[in-house]
């Protein structure tokens, strides 16, 4: 929103003509409404202020910068304020990685986004217990978008593993990523594992039921294709809401549960 930044900016003008003093929370205001517009170069402009004012950035300070430099598209800046958080002293949380992650899925640069998540995942955060559901699904669906399906299907295994979130859009990404690599069985076993999941497959799309019954059909594979047109299904918008928690006992208690899941590292495109 355009308008936002001024009416931040005008407030704090009015605070200052007032004689209240700008705290961080001001500023923080203010750099946040220019991340949502994207205009980085304004919220550095704001966060050097808040420096020369003696006022010391919290975490919320710096995801703010970060995601205005991620919204803007440089991703460069974006990782300098992730570093710059550390080097000042202030303790970098899922939210500063996980929008960094993000930014290199919508670059186009899954292996730079899979650094920041082995990071995370690495301890050597000390902000972070453990990485969330949204850096895992950012990088399995970065790895499907750039056509490497053995890549997502390794990073949907290790979120499994690590019990964490599964988003619905990211079993899709990997069997549409396997589909166009003609790994049909490959893309079968996670289409049939988001189900297992407890995602009510998409009919349509690439990642859908429809896709892959297709490709089997036009291999012959008749009895394959009609199997999948008789899967439940869901209008993709509604599934791609739905995320599940896998739990020992779950996996425990569910029949076949596991006998979809690949070690990590054995899907090969």
């Amino acid at each position: 929103r355009a308008s936002a930044p001024p009416r931040a900016e005008g407030w704090v003008r009015k605070m200052e003509e007032a004689h209240v003093e700008p705290n961080v929370v001001t500023y923080n205001s203010v750099i946040n409404a220019c991340a949502r517009c994207g205009d980085a170069a304004k919220a550095e402009v704001w966060f050097q202020k808040m420096l020369s004012q003696g006022i010391t950035p919290a975490v919320l300070t710096y995801n703010s910068l970060i995601n205005a430099c991620a919204k803007g598209g440089d991703l460069a800046k974006a990782e300098h304020w992730l570093r710059s958080m550390s080097e000042q002293g202030v303790l970098p949380d899922d939210v500063s990685f996980s929008t960094v992650i993000h930014a290199c899925g919508q670059k186009q640069d899954p292996q730079r986004a899979e650094q920041w998540l082995e990071r995370m995942r690495s301890g050597r955060s000390a902000g972070v217990e453990k990485p969330s559901a949204f850096g895992y699904n950012s990088v399995t669906q970065a790895w499907a978008r750039a056509g490497d399906a053995g890549r997502a299907a390794h990073w949907l295994n290790l979120a499994l593993r690590d019990n964490v979130e599964c988003s619905a859009a990211s079993f899709s990404a990997v069997v549409a990523a396997f589909v166009r690599r003609s790994n049909l069985p490959e893309a079968e076993k996670w289409l049939r594992g988001m189900l297992d999941a407890g995602h009510p497959v998409p009919r349509s799309g690439s990642g859908g039921s429809e896709a892959l019954a297709s490709a089997w059909q036009h291999k012959g594979e008749h009895a394959r294709a009609a199997a999948l047109r008789s899967l439940p299904v869901e209008a993709p918008a509604a599934t791609s809401e739905r995320s599940w928690r896998t739990s020992a006992s779950a996996s425990a208690g569910r029949s076949g549960a596991a006998s979809w899941r690949h070690d990590v590292g054995s899907s090969r495109a």
